[in-house]
């Protein structure tokens, strides 16, 4: 990629969200090298940026990682004379609005998708919510914990014999944000075709959905209701966490070949004749037995010298590590996902994905809130 011109050169995104799934949406669109306009409340702009402590350039740390190179614009969307300015920023500049706000609230204020693209056909309008545009609960709020449970991702997640567990981190959030960055490309590139904009709606409801499509394919082809397994994959064996002498490894032999190979390294080269364990079909069929063998063998050795016999015999394999450790780990370094902040005294992760080998760059840190009010509402300068 030509780093001169970035993909979304000259597309100006309109930003009314808050927390999430919103503003990450919009800030891989800015590193793609759109403009990005953050309408902010006057009372105190985006929520997140009162989150406590730790901060980074300024601002707390996760308004830093979901907002940086954005321009920030404060408004009172009660006040006629302010949300007349947004409206004509939006009808005579914006090429597209994102807007993650509780359902209906934006078109009662004459902000929303409707009125909007009928003033400016146009403009591409990415709607976020908790539920999706139909259905009984499309009304409600939402956030991404309560997404995972209302879609069965809590209900999988965890050890069988203790209570569920939400997953560890923002998943449905940044799911919907990369799926509303997929519809929203996918309406500029119609725009291209047909001249027309058009209306794309995310849900963290229907990112979660679909997140559980294994289980869901499953349990649609007769299958039973799935159930917590923990460090336990399904479909083939092994498939799981096993204990080493100074920690967990994960290991996934999805073919006939690998469990060959597998067996081999472990010293358990006998087990690949015995009908219980030849197949794929027969090794689930006789998990228990065979990871009851396992998770003896494992704990001979340390985690990495099992990992490193794993991966020169290409079985595929995993640390758990913890964070730290990651982000010591060379493979971290040498991706480059790690990008350090215009001024260098903060790091940040980058989009991950590269064009043509060049990631997007971190070229601005998040807005001070209100700092470009005045640019963005000069009109007769724009």
């Amino acid at each position: 990629m030509n780093m001169t011109v970035k993909p979304l050169e000259g597309i100006v995104v309109a930003e009314l969200g808050t927390t999430v799934a919103g503003p990450f949406a919009c800030r891989v669109l800015c590193e793609l090298g759109a403009r990005v306009v953050k309408f902010e409340s006057s009372r105190g702009g985006d929520p997140v940026r009162s989150w406590p402590p730790p901060h980074l350039g300024g601002t707390p740390a996760p308004f830093q990682a979901l907002n940086r190179g954005k321009e920030s614009v404060q408004v009172d969307l009660r006040n006629d004379e302010d949300r007349g300015k947004v409206v004509r920023f939006i009808t005579e500049q914006a090429d597209v609005v994102v807007q993650n706000m509780r359902p209906g609230a934006l078109d009662k204020l004459g902000l929303g998708a409707t009125a909007l693209c009928k003033a400016a056909p146009r403009l591409v309008y990415c709607n976020i919510s908790a539920f999706g545009n139909k259905g009984p609960l499309k009304d409600l709020a939402g956030y991404d914990p309560l997404m995972q449970a209302f879609s069965g991702i809590i209900s999988v997640t965890g050890e069988a014999d203790r209570p569920p567990s939400r997953v560890g981190v923002s998943i449905v959030d940044i799911g919907t944000s990369a799926w509303a960055v997929v519809g929203i490309q996918a309406a500029l590139m119609r725009r291209n075709l047909t001249g027309k904009g058009g209306v794309v709606d995310a849900s963290l409801f229907e990112t979660s959905l679909n997140m559980m499509i294994l289980p869901v394919v499953q349990y649609e082809a007769g299958g039973d209701v799935p159930e917590r397994t923990g460090l336990r994959g399904p479909l083939v064996a092994p498939n799981g966490g096993f204990e080493t002498a100074d920690g967990l490894l994960v290991v996934s032999v999805a073919t006939n070949d690998q469990f060959v190979k597998f067996c081999d390294v472990m010293e358990l080269s006998g087990l690949p004749d015995d009908p219980k364990f030849a197949t794929v079909s027969t090794r689930m069929a006789n998990e228990a037995a065979l990871t009851e063998i396992l998770t003896v063998a494992f704990k001979t050795r340390r985690r990495q010298e099992w990992a490193d016999a794993l991966n020169t015999a290409g079985v595929p394999n995993a640390p758990v590590q913890d964070l730290a450790e990651v982000m010591a780990h060379p493979q971290t370094i040498a991706s480059g996902m790690m990008q350090s902040s215009p001024t260098a005294d903060f790091r940040l992760p980058g989009l991950p994905f590269s064009l043509d080998g060049i990631r997007p760059a971190f070229n601005a840190i998040a807005p001070e809130l209100g700092a470009d009010t005045q640019f963005a509402f000069d009109f007769d300068a724009s």
